[in-house]
């Protein structure tokens, strides 16, 4: 069964007159996800007391087509599976009354006090109702780590925070956009998170082209990558 949540776009996630930024849609694929868990009994109060949290490993996006503005947005997911520490949740994102673009984020379970990946309690699984993705696209693959040029560096502020006090992953991602040409349109995003970054962290936004488009990642300035990514016009 689908989880459906219907979003309006805001002038602030305009990119064109015509367009939103892609990242918008990172956000609203988020933020979607927790209200899903907190429909199936799983919202952030009630993982707070558990004392676990949902973190991203990775989110694929496949965009048809540029979302327009104004339009309302209407978002379709569901988790495709619980096994061991991970599931990974797929999303569809329509508007118009077509499917502009598709997602597949990988989540794992996280014991906060340990700081270490656990298992999915067999209760927690049983909460959500699984959907069977029939599409090629819903099979994630993490993205791959390069070797980049150094462009500039970032300083992580309060706004790229989020609860578990980590750089946010839309953020992150929002962040390795920001390092591509403002009049590249990519089809095809692939963002991998590797480690954590925290308040007051200093990174580097590092580059390099790659066949159909641009491989971009944040390190620390001892050279560790935080988070990869791949954009590509396909």
């Amino acid at each position: 069964m689908l989880f459906e949540y219907r979003y309006e776009t805001r002038y602030g996630d305009f990119r064109t007159p015509e367009t939103i930024k892609p990242a918008v849609i990172l956000d609203m694929i988020q933020d979607i996800a927790t209200k899903h868990s907190d429909k199936c009994g799983y919202g952030i109060p009630v993982m707070e007391g558990l004392k676990q949290a949902w973190l991203l490993q990775g989110i694929k996006a496949h965009f048809e087509k540029p979302i327009q503005t104004y339009a309302p947005i209407t978002i379709k997911t569901a988790v495709q599976s619980m096994r061991g520490t991970t599931s990974p949740r797929c999303s569809y994102i329509e508007q118009n009354g077509e499917v502009v673009a598709m997602t597949i984020a990988n989540w794992f379970l996280l014991d906060v006090e340990k700081q270490k990946p656990c298992r999915i309690p067999k209760e927690m699984g049983e909460a959500y109702d699984f959907h069977e993705f029939e599409e090629e696209f819903f099979s994630y693959k993490k993205a791959p780590v390069m070797e980049a040029s150094a462009l500039y560096e970032v300083r992580i502020g309060n706004k790229e925070i989020d609860t578990n006090m980590h750089l946010n992953n839309q953020k992150s991602a929002e962040l390795l956009m920001d390092a591509l040409p403002f009049d590249y349109f990519f089809t095809d995003m692939n963002v991998f998170y590797k480690q954590s970054a925290y308040l007051g962290d200093v990174l580097e936004v590092c580059m390099t082209e790659i066949e159909n488009g641009y491989y971009v990642h944040l390190q620390t300035t001892d050279g560790e990558v935080c988070v990869a990514g791949t954009f590509e016009n396909l």
